[in-house]
């Protein structure tokens, strides 16, 4: 079947626009065959837009410029920042100060992604798409204020007077993000004993990032040149090399410690989403720190949770009997491992009552 066809002319800054124009006649089935080639096109740009505004959307908020700044850098993570936070005449009754965790009506200094509470961590992020001297205001959900109900909203005047960049994280040495990712999950395990559970999630998350760039730069190689050579002569890939994380504190740490810190920030991110009654995902994380450290008590036991709240028993069992080998007598254990054997045994009678209705 012959038809027109039309020729796409497709501009690269607005990818959606189609100039149409009529030409010679052609095979209708390949004009078919562009447009399901672009509704696929369509199809996944939209997929993505879903997945980035559901990775966002715990800190998600409303940002209006009211003064623009100068410039052409912004601040980035670790960055040495000077601020002022002004709450607005029509909010100041509310008790808010205390959710912020940020100083409020005060020229303050913060380290970008250093802040304990939600919020905190919202004005980090904020700050981190702002010019020096620029004004703004930053509209968020209050779900972390104890006097405010968790449909509340909080307006804040944001100003970012100054600030000292950090190195980008391309740019700083092994040794730095290793000190950041300590850093980071020390921050989180503080937010996760204040209950602010947000706020330890996105430490562990950014802590996990750190540790997994230090891991890439570490990966051994054939031939231990240029930068994988070590001060003393060794390679980066020696397991017995020992870090130095912090010039006041003379501990070391060697590959086997920080192998074992990533393994306690995957639990502790397991922690975080057990919380929140994210068992699948707070199970995957799980798993990533028990394939580090098999005979974790704390993996065995938390995946052992989600999968008695997600229905498989039969997984929670096994994690529980072998934890209960590591930890004899340890009651927690005990008492889930009776929990999911009943579980275990009401599922078997109702699979096999199902089964012998299937033969009579």
């Amino acid at each position: 079947m012959d038809a027109y066809i039309l020729r796409f002319v497709v501009r690269l800054d607005k990818p959606f626009m189609l100039t149409c124009l009529w030409e010679d006649k052609v095979n209708f089935w390949l004009i078919l065959k562009l447009l399901i080639l672009m509704l696929c096109y369509w199809c996944i740009c939209f997929i993505l837009d879903c997945i980035q505004v559901s990775m966002n959307s715990i800190f998600s908020y409303k940002k209006l410029i009211i003064e623009e700044g100068h410039g052409k850098y912004k601040p980035n993570e670790f960055s040495e920042c000077s601020i002022h936070l002004h709450l607005p005449e029509e909010q100041a009754s509310t008790n808010i100060h205390d959710s912020v965790g940020y100083q409020l009506e005060t020229e303050i200094q913060i380290v970008v992604g250093h802040g304990m509470t939600h919020m905190a961590c919202i004005v980090d992020l904020c700050v981190q798409t702002m010019f020096e001297g620029e004004r703004c205001t930053l509209e968020t959900k209050c779900i972390s204020a104890r006097s405010a109900a968790a449909d509340d909203f909080v307006t804040l005047e944001v100003t970012l007077l100054s600030f000292s960049a950090a190195t980008d994280l391309c740019n700083i040495s092994y040794e730095e993000k290793l000190k950041h990712a300590v850093t980071l999950k020390t921050l989180g395990m503080s937010a996760y004993s204040a209950d602010n559970l947000s706020a330890a999630f996105h430490k562990f998350s950014r802590s996990l990032k750190y540790f997994t760039c230090a891991t890439v730069d570490d990966k051994p190689s054939s031939l231990c040149t240029g930068e994988n050579v070590l001060p003393n002569g060794a390679c980066a890939s020696d397991s017995s090399y020992r870090v130095l994380l912090s010039d006041s504190d003379n501990s070391n740490l060697t590959h086997e410690d920080i192998d074992r810190l990533i393994c306690h920030t995957w639990l502790n991110l397991a922690a975080c989403q057990l919380r929140c009654q994210n068992f699948k995902l707070a199970a995957v994380n799980c798993s990533k720190a028990l394939k580090m450290d098999p005979n974790n008590v704390k993996g065995l036991f938390r995946r052992a949770q989600c999968n008695v709240k997600t229905g498989n028993e039969h997984a929670a069992v096994s994690d529980l009997e072998r934890a209960l080998t590591l930890d004899p007598g340890n009651r927690e254990i005990i008492r889930l491992l009776s929990i999911a054997r009943q579980l275990t045994r009401k599922s078997d009678d109702k699979l096999a009552a199902a089964m012998s209705k299937m033969f009579r």
